[in-house]
């Protein structure tokens, strides 16, 4: 008997099967339909979700917190069975790196298109975020801003912008209630105001806000000084802040900068009832009593805080702390919740598709979140009209949240 006649003779086998058909898509459903078990499926699409932080360059530090957040967030998503509308789809972080450029913002804006994302995140700046959002916007490509506090980022009529973070006129209004609020508490007057800030989009855009609303508490700017958060040396700065003599010192600015100029406030003795931070990227971080020492002493700021008193912080607070070996710095939490809600909106959407993903986040009423507010809801802007900023203070070598009292974790000491 041939060779040819023999393979006639004998019946096919499952592997004779494969190879004479071969092993695609067409062929695992060819046997399905014969009664074999399906041995390839179909795997759901990945979602791509492009991340624009300042990786390198002096906000990298920064920059890594808010990836950490990101990062911790889609896996949890992906544990948890994915985008289950879309058949359990998982969620695909594409990094980028701004540089704490904002004309990267824009060849990574290109990138993240070309590569397909449904969604992008950022940018931890509001110069950058500005460029990086305006991109979002001629692409049609859904942008969920993590940090960035400058009014004009929600405030230009875009569609595809969406801020769960209070904005610069909430984060301010805010702030300036609350320091209100406490100084007749303590039985104080706090009537001028000297200014420190960053000479960037953020510490800017807050200026303008501290001077509308500062005198409808009684307060003034007395005097304003901006500062480079590239300088090494703000000595010049900080005794113009000295020899103006106000009630209270206001500052605004990023992380390494903060700590430099708090230092330098000490080290040349200036005297105010106290300094106060406004969404200062320093007075309520994790790190801030470490590295900035005794001169971190009753320090106040006005920043957007995760709710210490929520059961979800907590639970979120040790997932980070055991996977990162630090405590969950704020700017984390705002990269981390915002995924959430991107995740929520996927499911809502039902399909991967941009604008549908846009038109359900414009529909987001998410009330299980870890922020110290009610839902979280976007206006017409995508600006989260229940944005609410906190007033921390260091008390016993720790950051605590002092006002609004239904999330106070301590009183508040001031004067100092």
């Amino acid at each position: 008997m041939t060779s040819k006649r023999r393979d006639a003779a004998r019946p096919y086998s499952r592997r004779d099967f494969f190879k004479r058909v071969g092993q695609t898509g067409a062929a695992a459903a060819a046997v399905s339909a014969l009664g074999f078990p399906t041995v390839l499926r179909a795997q759901a699409p990945s979602i791509k979700i492009g991340h624009i932080p300042p990786l390198t360059g002096f906000l990298a530090f920064d920059g890594g917190q808010l990836r950490n957040g990101l990062l911790l967030a889609a896996d949890e998503i992906n544990k948890a069975g994915g985008i289950k509308s879309l058949g359990g789809a998982k969620l695909e972080i594409l990094d980028g790196d701004s540089e704490g450029k904002p004309e990267v913002a824009i060849t990574e804006m290109e990138r993240f298109n070309s590569a397909g994302c449904l969604a992008v995140m950022g940018c931890y700046q509001s110069a950058v975020t500005l460029v990086a959002t305006q991109q979002a916007e001629r692409l049609r490509l859904p942008f969920m801003v993590t940090v960035a506090v400058a009014d004009e980022v929600t405030g230009r009529g875009f569609k595809y912008t969406f801020r769960t973070q209070p904005n610069g006129e909430q984060m301010t209004s805010q702030t300036l209630d609350y320091l209100a609020a406490i100084a007749k508490g303590a039985g104080t007057n706090v009537k001028t105001i000297s200014y420190l800030h960053d000479n960037t989009a953020f510490g800017q855009s807050l200026l303008t806000l501290v001077q509308k609303f500062a005198p409808q508490h009684g307060m003034e700017i007395k005097l304003d000084v901006p500062y480079s958060p590239r300088a090494t040396d703000v000595s010049t700065e900080v005794n113009k802040i000295k020899f103006a003599n106000s009630d209270v010192v206001m500052h605004s600015g990023y992380f390494n900068d903060s700590i430099r100029a708090l230092r330098t406030m000490r080290d040349l003795r200036v005297q105010a009832k106290g300094i106060v931070g406004l969404g200062n990227a320093a007075y309520s971080h994790t790190k801030f009593v470490a590295e900035a020492g005794d001169a971190s002493n009753h320090v106040m700021d006005g920043n957007y805080r995760a709710n210490p008193k929520s059961s979800m912080t907590d639970k979120v607070f040790a997932a980070y702390k055991a996977r990162f070996h630090e405590d969950m710095p704020v700017h984390a939490v705002y990269a981390y919740q915002p995924l959430l809600i991107l995740a929520d909106a996927l499911e809502r959407a039902g399909k991967a598709n941009r604008d549908a993903l846009r038109d359900a986040l414009a529909k987001t009423h998410v009330t299980h979140h870890m922020l110290p507010q009610g839902p979280i809801i976007y206006g017409p802007d995508g600006q989260n009209v229940n944005a609410r900023a906190a007033m921390m203070q260091v008390v016993n070598k720790e950051v605590q949240v002092v006002y609004p009292a239904e999330y106070a974790q301590a009183k508040p000491a001031f004067p100092e």
